[in-house]
This record gives C-alpha cells, sequence and structure tokens, in this order.
C-alpha cells in the first residue's frame, strides 16, 4: 500500500466513517461501506486530484450508503431488539439522544446533509460537491433539514 493512500485512509477515515454511521444507523455496516469507499478510492487513486480527495470520498461513501439503504428497502430483515444496558443509558444525554434519533428521522437529502455541514463542518460548497446538488439547493433544503429538526424538538418541550 503507497504511503501517500495511507495518508489519506489516516486523515479521512473519521469523516467518512461518521457520514455513513448516521446515514446507516449501524456501526459495522458503517465500517464495512467506509472500506468499500476506501477499495473505491484505491482503484481511482491515480486518476483523481490529490486536492480532491476528501469531496471525492465523501460523494462515495454517501453513494455506497445510498445504495445499501435501497437494498435494505428490497430484502427485508428480521428486526432486532436494541440492547440498552443502564450503564450505557445513564451515559446518553437526552438532548443527545433526541438529536440523534430526529436527524436519523430525517429522509435523504436532508439527512446527509445535516451531518455533512452541521456536524462534519464542511463548507457550503464541500457539501455541494459532496451530494452533486447546486448550492442554492444546499442552503434551501439544510434550512429545510434544521426546521423539520426544530419542530420535533419543540414537541418534546413540555
Amino acid at each position: 500500500m503507497s504511503k501517500k493512500f495511507r495518508q489519506w485512509v489516516k486523515r479521512y477515515q473519521d469523516d467518512a466513517w461518521s457520514l455513513a454511521r448516521y446515514l446507516l444507523k449501524d456501526a459495522s455496516e458503517a465500517e464495512d461501506a467506509t472500506q468499500e469507499a476506501f477499495i473505491k478510492l484505491w482503484n481511482q487513486r491515480e486518476e483523481l486530484d490529490p486536492e480532491r480527495i476528501k469531496p471525492w470520498l465523501l460523494k462515495v461513501t454517501r453513494n455506497v450508503c445510498l445504495d445499501r439503504l435501497r437494498h435494505r428497502r428490497l430484502t427485508p430483515e428480521l428486526e432486532t431488539p436494541e440492547v440498552h444496558g443502564p450503564v450505557a443509558d445513564a451515559q446518553r444525554d437526552e438532548l443527545g439522544r433526541w438529536l440523534k434519533s430526529a436527524i436519523a428521522n430525517l429522509e435523504e437529502p436532508y439527512r446527509s446533509l445535516v451531518v455533512l455541514r452541521d456536524m462534519q463542518q464542511h463548507s457550503y460548497e464541500e457539501v455541494a460537491r459532496i451530494t452533486e446538488l447546486n448550492l442554492s439547493q444546499v442552503k434551501v433544503y439544510l434550512h429545510r433539514a434544521r426546521k423539520r429538526l426544530r419542530e420535533q424538538l419543540s414537541e418534546i418541550r413540555p
């Protein structure tokens, strides 16, 4: 494996994995999707502009995740109950739980946009390149996504 590729993996693996984690809602599947995206990066490493590796990788990661989500809808799986232990529940903050749940319930492209812009702090221009939307669409969709999150928050307030 080339030194340059190892540097890319080290530099971008957390961003790719966290995007996959939020989109897929499953850590193990997020690892698989991230690995698949890095395999695609390895296969394209000679053709890519080194300055555009991160947006390219995140776009590919998002597409891999969307493919996996489509596949899930086509092949229903058995539901497995979530396991919650008292320690895990105690460590979770109520707002953090709400926010994760609210983001997970957003439909695409809203979920991807919130993760990329608000959580991973990418610029609007980077988000547009990654999602293949124009800048105006990114801003409008982000506004709608944030509005939906605010509405959900107002529903849980007493």
